[in-house]
């Protein structure tokens, strides 16, 4: 069950993010995403693979916080709609997930598949391996919504650049 909860509030803040249109929400938005993500990613596969994967995914966030905060225009925080819309897509996914729930995980820590994942890391292509392409499709999917939203949040015409330069 606790996996369930997990994984829909890994959905629901991916789909909150759009919405978030000042840099501080967007950016503990991704910051929650993340870790949860990493929570996730810790229980089904090993913890440290999900540990450098959130230490460098933070890193990775830091230096895009500092251009997007140097960017964007300094908008007040109101949250009112983006915590109601979060709560709405957390049930909405919970309940669809609930509903379409697997009665057994067991197949993600299977004997066969350990044995696997201990022969592909020994040869050291993990990344590649074709068992872990539809990690990297995920993740692609996830950065594509993070460049999504940090485009949104970045209007050219309302940043603090507007008053000092002039376009030709």
């Amino acid at each position: 069950m606790s996996l369930l909860v997990m994984s829909s509030l890994c959905f629901s803040f991916l789909l909150l993010m759009p919405s978030m249109m000042q840099p501080l929400s967007l950016g503990l938005c991704i910051m929650v995403f993340s870790a949860l993500s990493c929570v996730l990613l810790g229980l089904v596969s090993s913890s440290w693979y999900a540990y450098i994967l959130f230490l460098v995914y933070v890193g990775g966030l830091l230096v895009m916080f500092a251009y997007v905060s140097a960017l964007a225009p300094n908008n007040f925080f109101s949250s009112t709609k983006s915590i109601f819309s979060g709560v709405g897509f957390f049930l909405l996914i919970l309940g669809m997930l609930w509903a379409l729930s697997v009665p057994d995980i067991s197949f993600l820590s299977s004997s066969s598949m350990l044995s696997t994942n201990k022969l592909i890391a020994s040869s050291g292509s993990v990344i590649v391996s074709p068992s872990s392409i539809s990690v990297m499709i995920v993740l692609g999917v996830i950065l594509l919504i993070n460049l999504l939203a940090v485009v949104k949040v970045c209007y050219y015409q309302q940043g603090p650049l507007r008053s000092h330069f002039e376009l030709k």
